[in-house]
């Protein structure tokens, strides 16, 4: 057994551990306690990106095939939300990233789509690494409106039910949600910056449709931030434009991956 998979196993079992944690002081109708949060989602995250460094990083250039840079969005995410949590209650976005992060293992350090390693162009690791970061970024603020969603229903109905009763108020929820998408805007631009200054040619890479759909989804959050600062979008707007724009985007990479990978066999 090489070292990552004793360190992608010991990911998987401390996101686990982590989550059974959080979902027993759900169900005792507790909010959960920072520790809970900070202690096992660190080692996690630490193992989690242990394991990514052995299987991203090979003698032949750069591993960037679908499955690790699932797994590399995964736990950037829930290092996020390690961070943020020291001074944001992000326990609630916890329970979704958490799960998400230890299923993206198995298939890590165990699915092969074909895809060949090789070295980046000067230049690329910083467009693949600002990619990465942003889509993390806007990965939680896709849970956050799920979260904001179902919050705002339960509001709307007059009965707030289960865990619901835990959450902050809508209005932190709201702030929290507005936070996340103005970082993973920056991240965004700058990947994108980055890419039209780095990438020779987005034809023969097989790169033009990926790059319209992300320019698509800048569009709609930065149509959201600009609503959001002008009209004062709020609530369902909001809701609606956040999970739009993380839609087409999700579509523009790991889309684009599964046809290129799996189909196209590039």
């Amino acid at each position: 057994m090489n070292f990552s998979v004793i360190t992608g196993f010991a990911a998987f079992v401390l996101y686990l551990a982590a989550c059974l944690i959080l979902y027993r002081q759900f169900r005792g109708q507790t909010v959960p306690s920072r520790a809970s949060i900070l202690i096992p989602g660190t080692l996690a995250v630490i193992a989690h990106a242990a394991s990514l460094w052995q299987v991203m990083l090979t003698t032949a250039g750069l591993q960037l095939g679908l499955f690790p840079v699932a797994s590399a969005v995964a736990m950037t995410g829930a290092a996020v939300v390690v961070v943020s949590s020291l001074y944001r209650p992000f326990e609630w976005i916890s329970a979704l990233v958490y799960p998400f992060a230890a299923c993206t293992i198995p298939a890590m350090l165990w699915v092969s789509t074909g895809y060949t390693a090789h070295p980046l162009a000067h230049g690329l690791g910083v467009h693949v690494l600002f990619s990465i970061v942003a889509y993390a970024v806007l990965a939680l603020a896709a849970c956050q409106a799920i979260l904001l969603w179902i919050q705002d229903r339960q509001l709307k109905s007059g009965h707030i039910r289960g865990v619901m009763r835990l959450f902050p108020p809508i209005q932190v929820m709201e702030s929290m949600l507005f936070e996340a998408i103005w970082l993973g805007e920056i991240l965004l631009t700058v990947a994108i910056f980055s890419g039209f200054l780095y990438v020779d040619n987005l034809f023969a890479q097989h790169l033009m449709h990926k790059t319209v759909l992300t320019l698509v989804s800048w569009v709609v959050f930065a149509t959201l931030l600009g609503g959001r600062y002008l009209r004062g979008w709020r609530g369902r707007t909001a809701i609606r434009f956040t999970l739009s724009g993380f839609a087409v985007l999700l579509v523009a990479f790991f889309g684009s991956q599964l046809v290129l990978e799996f189909i196209l066999k590039r």
